[in-house]
């Protein structure tokens, strides 16, 4: 379970339309299961559907994340024509066992799924988002 601001969430989901058709990604921190604080990462990845976090943007918000006492708590991206499920690529690069990973689903601009998985070593299990 983890507890979602409804600000974040929408920041969230405005990221994913503003970087539509191509996929955004970001990093979520907070303090035990609340989420309190984004950062929106740059996409560096070459393909449109996939994503992957820019290196030094990643470290400056782990810096801050420490500046802040908080942790990570996530990482999010969207799904801009896809389901709201992780892909095979996205099973197979979650580097962080300990966090969850939310995906935005955009059906088109004005509709859209958010959903949490926990993804470690291949295994998938939705996450109950309670948003706040």
């Amino acid at each position: 379970m983890i507890i979602l601001a409804k600000d974040i969430a929408e920041e969230m989901v405005q990221h994913s339309r503003e970087e539509y058709p191509r996929e955004c990604c970001g990093m979520l921190a907070g303090k035990d299961t609340t989420i309190t604080k984004l950062f929106k990462i740059k996409n560096i990845a070459q393909r449109m559907d996939e994503y992957e976090l820019d290196p030094l943007e990643q470290v400056n918000a782990f810096e801050k994340i420490d500046s802040l006492s908080l942790k990570l708590l996530g990482v999010y991206h969207s799904h801009p024509n896809h389901p709201c499920y992780p892909s095979g690529l996205d099973i197979n690069q979650a580097f962080y066992p300990d966090t969850l990973f939310l995906i935005i689903s955009l059906k088109d601009m004005k509709t859209f799924q958010l959903k949490a998985f926990k993804m470690c070593e291949g295994e998938v299990e939705e996450e109950t988002i309670i948003f706040d």
